[in-house]
């Protein structure tokens, strides 16, 4: 028979003298109860005895509460999540994946949106202020490469992709305008009209769907202020607070799913990945092609040695048209570093960071800069350090939360860890044990073979297949029926499905994949058990897990509130509130500030990037204590290390105004060159015409680079191409 706690209760406090002896609880308590009037308590033993030992469940209409308050928003808020379509199997892997591991999911999403925020900064950053250049220019140019290279990011390469050669052809890709491609039927030779077209398409290509995400988000919003105002509204009562800390619990998961609106996928990967792998196949085979080499290497003014490296482009294993080789984006794929941080990296470090704002003022030089990277060009596989500030933000948005849900739970009567505390708990413990053992496997296990003698030596393929050899050879030898048959063509399938994995996919498939369906049904447990009552129990109710506990009370939520309850419930409240309203407005940020890459039409995007500019302006008071901070390490680095590592910042920050220029072409000071007199005003404080000063560039540029610049204007005066800058 199902218990009834609260006719156990009155029966316990109104025959306490006959009942005291025996169940009476009367050792240390901890929160509300500790105070010196504290109510009559009974023992586990004594509930269990007296109450029995079975679950009291919810009724109908307790429990549909809690379904229509958290379970519909949450499944609505699921089926926006950024499945492909037309993929059963890799949609439940990718569901069980972002709910059974999401500090791991969100991190690989954060560093995403990290990623696609410096394409969208550099692009802001490459001219004036208060200029936005039309789509014919320069400008427009590098805000197509930009976005392309965002996109790339989103997919995985070959494991064992030569990294340097790969990230020299990604260069050339985007940001070279001087090579000519093979001619082709369908394609023009141009590489900036390939480049445009391509991100025309991406553009078209990208998945919509923004609004229903957001109303989604307004519906979880809403059930947890109604949770709230009933919690509070009802202090003490112990349902309400449970129904409350079940929604802090999962207040990770719009955070995960708003963030996928920056890290957006397109609508046909497989189509989007086919037209990527088409574009570097045509530069691959420019570069190979001996005529349209000589003919970049005159234009550019490299050399043959300059170009050796494309010698390994002939390899077909490695670069022919699957250079990207699936969809990885929202952390689909683990260990996915994306292509698009080495090559912003080097950017950044050799050449804007240093420039600043207005970068494509010489259009020319900044192109030569792209295209050839830093001096040491170290690939497109290495971990930046930088990364791990994405990880610790994953890891404080889920356990931020969480920790609200588990205050909650911890400090209601019966004070400590039960099932419902503990449940979180072990929740949170799996999704870190997963983000560290994803970080050792990246660390240690190698992509493609195993290179270390006791990574060999504990590997499972000899003992996992001489099992599977083992049961085939069996099933040979066993007479031949249906059965038999349909049974040796599951064991070869699964032989050679086992022996085509890497080391990391092996773990993949035999500890990360397992555990993350195994969490995701906890959580799921959780939240049934919940809504129905599972846990109203005494064992539940007396929080045994860690210690304490082993008592529980029949006090109504009057002495509750009484007697201070209302602190530790506000405490969890507020720490999961803060942390998800933290997160909101930074991806909310993010997307504002990156939607003029990805947005369709150019006089849109144009707006969108002023007002973005304003809004940064005005609110750069905010990021100028972190740049302090940042500063300040940087000095105290330098000088703790005597000099030996660079100073200064690697990354490019925003900023409004444009530093002077150190890098311009030749000065010539009054040389006078006809037409030069209606035009020496472009430059501030010299208004004598007798000594103006005029910046040319003597050097006529090749055919590929005659073309107006991101900004200013040029003219031809007597064979001599001179362009005029207006200087800070």
């Amino acid at each position: 028979m199902a218990p009834n706690f609260a006719a156990c209760g009155i029966l316990f406090e109104n025959n306490l003298e006959d009942l005291y002896a025996n169940y009476s609880y009367s050792g240390p308590v901890s929160g509300v109860l500790r105070t010196g009037d504290r109510p009559a308590l009974i023992t586990l033993a004594g509930c269990e005895l007296l109450c029995g030992v079975g679950n009291e469940y919810y009724p109908w209409k307790e429990a549909s509460n809690t379904i229509t308050t958290w379970i519909l928003p949450v499944i609505g808020m699921l089926l926006q999540a950024p499945f492909e379509s037309n993929k059963f199997r890799k949609t439940m892997f990718a569901l069980c994946r972002w709910v059974g591991s999401p500090i791991v999911s969100l991190s690989y999403i954060l560093w995403n949106i990290k990623v696609t925020g410096k394409c969208a900064l550099l692009v802001d950053m490459a001219t004036r202020y208060e200029e936005v250049p039309d789509e014919e220019s320069e400008f427009s140019q590098m805000r197509d490469s930009f976005y392309i290279l965002s996109v790339m990011n989103q997919y995985a390469i070959k494991a064992r992709m030569p990294g340097v050669e790969a990230e020299k052809l990604l260069r050339i890709a985007l940001f070279s305008d001087s090579l000519k491609l093979v001619p082709s039927e369908d394609e023009t030779r141009s590489l900036v009209k390939r480049r445009r077209k391509l991100a025309k398409s991406l553009r078209e290509g990208r998945k919509r769907g923004i609004v229903p995400v957001f109303i989604s988000l307004m519906w979880f919003l809403f059930s947890l202020g109604l949770s709230i105002q009933t919690a509070f509204g009802q202090l003490g009562e112990n349902a309400t607070a449970h129904d409350l800390a079940l929604g802090l619990l999962l207040g990770w998961l719009p955070v995960l799913l708003l963030s996928g609106i920056v890290d957006r996928n397109p609508v046909a990967t497989d189509d989007i990945r086919l037209k990527l792998n088409r574009l570097l196949d045509a530069i691959r085979l420019a570069l190979l092609n001996p005529d349209l080499r000589i003919t970049y290497m005159r234009d550019t003014g490299r050399t043959p040695q300059d170009f050796a490296w494309t010698m390994h482009l002939s390899n077909e294993d490695y670069f022919r048209e699957d250079f990207f080789t699936a969809f990885a984006g929202q952390g689909r794929v683990r260990w996915h570093y994306g292509v698009a941080h080495p090559i912003l990296a080097g950017i950044e470090n050799s050449f804007v960071a240093e420039y600043g704002r207005d970068w494509l003022r010489d259009a020319e030089e900044a192109r030569n800069k792209l295209v050839l990277g830093p001096k040491t060009i170290s690939g497109l596989r290495w971990f930046d350090p930088r990364e791990i500030w994405q990880m610790i933000s994953a890891i404080a948005v889920v356990t931020g939360t969480a920790g609200g849900a588990f205050i909650l739970s911890y400090w209601t009567p019966t004070v400590g860890l039960g099932c419902r505390s503990g449940g979180y708990m072990i929740f949170v413990v799996n999704g870190l044990v997963l983000l560290t053992v994803e970080l050792l496997v990246w660390w240690l296990v190698p992509e493609s073979s195993m290179s270390s003698d006791w990574l060999r030596h504990y590997a499972p393929e000899d003992t996992l297949t001489r099992i599977g050899s083992n049961i085939e050879h069996r099933l040979h030898l066993a007479e031949s029926n249906k059965w038999t048959l349909t049974a040796r063509k599951v064991v070869h399938r699964m032989i050679s499905f086992w022996l085509q994995l890497t080391p990391r996919d092996r773990i993949e498939v035999l500890l990360l994949r397992p555990v993350e369906v195994i969490n995701s049904v906890w959580l799921c447990y959780i939240i049934s058990a919940q809504t129905f009552g599972s846990y109203r129990n005494c064992r539940c109710m007396a929080s045994v897990w860690g210690g304490h506990g082993g008592y529980i009370d029949f006090e109504s939520a009057f002495w509750y509130r009484s007697h201070g309850v209302l602190h530790f419930w506000s405490s969890g409240t507020s720490l999961s509130c803060a942390v998800m309203a933290i997160s909101f407005a930074y991806i909310v940020f993010e997307w504002c500030t990156q939607s003029h890459l990805s947005t369709e039409d150019y006089g849109k995007a144009s707006r969108g990037l002023r007002r973005t500019r304003t809004f940064k302006k005005c609110t750069a008071w905010l990021r100028d204590a972190p740049k302090a901070i940042i500063e300040v390490i940087k000095v105290l680095r330098f000088k703790m290390l005597g000099g030996k590592v660079k100073y200064g910042r690697r990354s490019v920050v925003w900023k409004s105004y444009t530093k002077q220029y150190h890098g311009l072409p030749q000065v010539i000071q009054g040389w006078g060159i006809p037409g030069a007199e209606e035009d020496h005003d472009l430059l501030p404080g010299r208004k004598d015409s007798a000594n103006s000063t005029v910046m040319q560039t003597l050097r006529p540029p090749s055919e590929a680079h005659s073309k107006s610049s991101a900004r200013g204007s040029s003219d031809v005066t007597e064979g001599i191409p001179v362009r005029y800058f207006s200087t800070p």
